[in-house]
């Protein structure tokens, strides 16, 4: 028993060893204090004395003489008697008992009393806890005794006022109402004070011009023995001379106390909402100062206690009047946290142990059900009131046992289903016009994460709101616990008391689902916004032209959502950078639009000067082309390949020159490059010179194999293929290197053979199918593959002679009859023998 407790008459302070009886306050030793506390353990019980002690003064031998001597300096304090006692009783020859009552102040867990509550629910839903439920209202213990003891303290000082602050929903309402003010009308009051009638004014509910005449009404309810203290006043009269003489006013209230030297015994005046008067346009600032000059007198009164409660976002307002800043230094201010775990816990059970209910457990989880609302509600601290909503939903469907079912909790949705049915009961009591200006609230509120998905919320502003319903909308739901308000840089701001209620209201989910397109812009505005500024206003972070300025245009322009200045500035300034970037766009394509045409100009001069080179350059191909084509297969009938060596290396040169200027060359040039090239392989290997050879033929068959891939059925391209293939396996033949000759022969062979797939009706096709066969019969030959090379060899009789049979007509075909080389296959020497015209 460590805190304040009533022993009969006595407050007893064990922290500070004191009994105290109004204004009288006895001091005692720490033992005396000690055996008082363990006797009032076990009130109405008998203590041996071997028991007060052994607790009391353990492992000491004593006896009894220290407790007789303890027994009588507590006796002399509560100014009892041990032969007539009122407070502590002798037990012959069996100890002592306390007989005087022992009870705990209202609000401490001490002061439970299992089903002791017998008046319907034990939890007041979303109104405030009032003196009614004084006895069941727990978890703000602490806070309880901390604001009593303030409230001793400026009584001591003559300034009966304290200013209790702190966020909506965070209970302010009923810790004065259901903890403070019951505690002190209880007899004796509390630390020797004594509140005798006391009367409330919730500034909410003033009408303009009204200020004085509510004050009025609610003095006129201060009573004493069920009379009115202030009798033979009507409100307007009252009100008039609270202006005129509020001191005869004053002696009144005075003279019916009757103040002696016991208690100090007072009124008391709550005043509640204390922003309302501080920032609504329905009071002028001479109402305000007249009303707070009139608190401030009854506060040094010494017959009128003050209190009041104010949200905390508008403590800027109070610097403004000197005398509600007055006491802060001496404790006068009282800031109300929000609840901790062990708060809230008892907020829940110890209401329920009172009322005689228990809790359902989760068969799920096999959590109990007191633990899970607790856990929710500590993880939400706003969620205050929609707690309390949720615990009187759940006794209303209460099973008939008593016992609040974990069903109930879950189909109610839990806290947060709680919530949205609250909005819309709230929402129903506001007119039309005032409903209708939910969308434009909601705008100010609700936006949506980075990732333009999930819903979350952010602060508005009081100064945001643009007409008396919207107000009113946000003071409704303020007053509901569904919105919050708060102070941020200064400045009053509201925001959404659970982001349970944008997932739970119908009317808000409805409203997100047709706006999300908007809300995502206005999302990534913001976000964006906020990055240009945290970059000092780069330009680089301003939005881009096109879609992403074009929807912050649209959002600016919807009468719906409200921009602040800072997003305003963001959209100007990407505006302009936008309006530069077109015109220097519009400059850019004129520029280029003037050189475009010189450019013209030009290629048209160049296109006609090309033409002509080209006509030339083309009539020298055609010769070069005949030169290397038809007239060196006549060249070549006759063994004169040498004749072709001037043309070949002409030719050559040209070409050459050509590669070297910046002209791409057409696959008819390719081509006679490439049968260039082969022409002189083959005059270098007629005079014997390999090396040369070799390297006319490979260059050759890079430019030829170049043209293979633009033009494969190219039938003389393929057969000046064939025939560079002949010439690099011949020197291979030459050189008897069977494996070198082999591939070079294969491949004549596949370009005949292409050559008769595409052609087969053609003579040259046929007959270079015929020359190539042969040229692998012969390398067969060499390799001692008879087999092989037999075949071969029919084969090629076999296409010679179709070839004769399928031509239409031969004329001055004759053999020319040479001694065949022993050293060329058959192909070279029939290549030499024959010519076909």
């Amino acid at each position: 028993m460590s805190n304040i407790f009533f022993f009969g008459e006595w407050q007893v302070d064990p922290a500070a060893n004191t009994l105290r009886q109004g204004k009288q306050v006895q001091q005692i030793e720490p033992k005396a204090m000690a055996v008082l506390l363990l006797l009032c353990q076990h009130a109405n019980e008998v203590v041996s004395t071997d028991a007060i002690v052994n607790h009391c003064w353990p492992n000491t031998e004593t006896g009894d003489n220290p407790l007789h001597k303890t027994l009588a300096q507590l006796r002399k304090a509560l100014g009892d008697s041990a032969t007539d006692p009122r407070y502590i009783e002798t037990i012959r020859k069996s100890g002592y008992r306390a007989i005087a009552e022992v009870r705990y102040p209202l609000g401490q867990e001490q002061s439970l009393s299992e089903q002791s509550w017998q008046h319907g629910s034990p939890f007041p839903g979303l109104q405030a806890y009032d003196e009614r439920y004084a006895s069941v209202f727990f978890g703000r213990g602490t806070q309880i005794s901390t604001l009593l003891e303030r409230v001793a303290q400026q009584v001591k000082y003559g300034r009966a006022f304290c200013l209790l602050l702190g966020p909506s929903g965070s209970g302010k309402s009923s810790l004065v109402n259901a903890g403070i003010l019951p505690n002190l009308m209880q007899n004796g009051g509390y630390h020797g004070i004594e509140v005798l009638s006391y009367t409330s004014l919730d500034l909410a509910d003033v009408a303009p011009q009204q200020l004085l005449l509510n004050l009025a009404s609610a003095l006129l309810d201060w009573e004493l023995q069920d009379e009115p203290v202030l009798t033979g006043y009507s409100a307007e009269q009252l009100a008039a001379e609270l202006i005129s003489a509020p001191q005869s006013i004053i002696a009144k209230l005075s003279a019916a106390l009757s103040n002696g030297r016991q208690n100090l015994k007072c009124f008391a005046l709550f005043v509640d909402r204390l922003e309302v008067l501080l920032s609504s346009p329905l009071f002028n600032e001479e109402e305000r100062s007249q009303f707070v000059a009139l608190l401030e007198l009854l506060a040094c009164s010494h017959a009128v206690l003050v209190l009041s409660a104010c949200r905390n976002e508008f403590y800027p307002l109070l610097v403004n009047y000197p005398t509600l800043m007055a006491g802060k230094a001496k404790g006068a201010h009282f800031n109300l946290a929000a609840p901790n775990r062990t708060d809230l816990l008892q907020m829940i059970r110890l209401p329920a142990l009172a009322a005689g209910l228990s809790f359902d457990i989760d068969p799920d989880t096999a959590v109990p059900l007191d633990e899970t609302l607790c856990s929710e509600a500590a993880s939400n601290p706003d969620a205050l009131p929609m707690l309390q909503y949720t615990l009187q939903q759940l006794y209303l469907q209460r099973s008939s046992d008593n016992k609040l079912l974990v069903a109930v909790y879950k189909k109610l949705g839990g806290i947060e289903g709680a919530i949205g049915k609250n909005a819309e009961q709230a929402i129903r009591t506001l007119t039309t016009t005032e409903q209708a200006s939910l969308p434009a609230v909601l705008s100010l509120l609700v936006t949506l994460r980075e990732d333009e998905q999930s819903i979350t919320s952010r602060s508005a502003r009081f100064s945001q709101l643009n007409t008396d319903a919207e107000r009113a909308l946000v003071q409704t739901l303020v007053e509901q616990r569904l919105f919050v308000s708060h102070l941020q840089q200064g400045e009053p701001c509201f925001s959404v008391a659970h982001e349970a209620l944008l997932r739970r209201w119908p009317r808000a989910t409805a409203w997100i689902s047709e706006h999300h397109d908007s809300l995502s812009i206005k999302s990534r505005l913001l976000h964006l916004q906020q990055r240009w500024q945290a970059e000092q206003q780069n330009s680089a972070y301003l939005l881009a032209p096109g879609k992403p300025l074009q929807e912050a245009l649209q959002l600016k322009h919807n009468p719906l959502f409200q921009l602040d200045a800072a997003e305003l500035a963001f959209i100007d300034a990407s505006t302009n950078k936008a309006r530069q970037k077109r015109w220097l766009r519009h400059g850019t394509i004129a520029t280029l639009c003037l050189l475009t045409v010189m450019a013209l100009t030009m290629s048209i001069k160049s296109y006609n000067a090309e033409q002509q080179a080209q006509q030339k350059r083309l009539a020298a191909e055609n010769l070069l082309g005949f030169m290397v084509g038809e007239f060196a297969d006549k060249l070549r009938s006759i063994g004169r390949m040498d004749l072709l060596d001037g043309i070949s290396n002409k030719a050559l040169e040209y070409f050459t020159d050509f590669n070297n200027s910046s002209t791409l060359q057409s696959t008819e040039a390719m081509l006679q490059h490439g049968q260039t090239l082969t022409a002189m392989g083959e005059v270098a290997y007629s005079r014997g010179k390999i090396d040369e050879a070799s390297a006319a033929l490979n260059a050759g068959r890079s430019q030829l194999e170049a043209v293979l891939e633009l033009q494969p059925t190219n039938l003389e391209l393929l057969k000046t293929l064939g025939a560079n293939a002949f010439w690099l396996g011949q020197i291979q033949y030459d050189a008897s290197n069977w494996q070198g000759t082999l591939p070079e022969f294969e491949r004549y062979y596949q370009y005949s053979e292409l050559m008769y797939e595409l052609a087969p009706d053609n003579l040259d096709a046929i007959m270079e199918l015929s020359y190539a066969t042969s040229s692998l019969g012969s390398l067969a030959m060499k390799q001692q593959q008879f087999a092989v090379a037999r075949e071969n060899f029919e084969e090629s009789l076999r296409l010679n002679t179709w070839r004769k049979q399928s031509s239409r007509k031969i004329t001055n075909c004759w053999p020319i009859v040479l001694t065949p080389d022993p050293g060329l296959p058959a192909p070279v020497y029939l290549k030499a023998t024959y010519n076909w015209r």
